[in-house]
């Protein structure tokens, strides 16, 4: 299993990261976004426009402020689209999303 934070924040070092609903749900429409994260108490109407995309969508196990944190933001992230992973291993969620063991 990752640490979920470090690969976050080695992702938004090293790659490339949109934060917010609208720029991800953006991202996720026009099929840029690899993975799609959103906090637990992400909007409910939020996270049903995520279910409709053809993204990957993991669901981050703390609120906003704590993804903020993960982050390095000082504000709370409901929501955020990594389009490049960089050097980080965030992808490696995607096994965790098809329920796919440990490799």
């Amino acid at each position: 299993m990752i640490n979920i934070d470090r690969a976050l924040r080695s992702s938004i070092r090293t790659g490339k990261v949109v934060l917010g609903s609208n720029r991800s749900l953006e991202h996720g429409i026009r099929g840029d976004a690899k993975l799609i994260i959103y906090a637990s108490d992400c909007p409910e109407h939020v996270r049903q426009k995520l279910s409709s995309l053809e993204v990957p969508v993991y669901a981050y196990p703390s609120s906003g402020r704590d993804l903020g944190a993960a982050c390095g933001k000082p504000f709370p992230v409901a929501t955020l689209a990594v389009i490049e992973p960089g050097d980080s291993e965030i992808m490696a969620l995607l096994r965790e999303i098809r329920g796919v063991a440990n490799e």
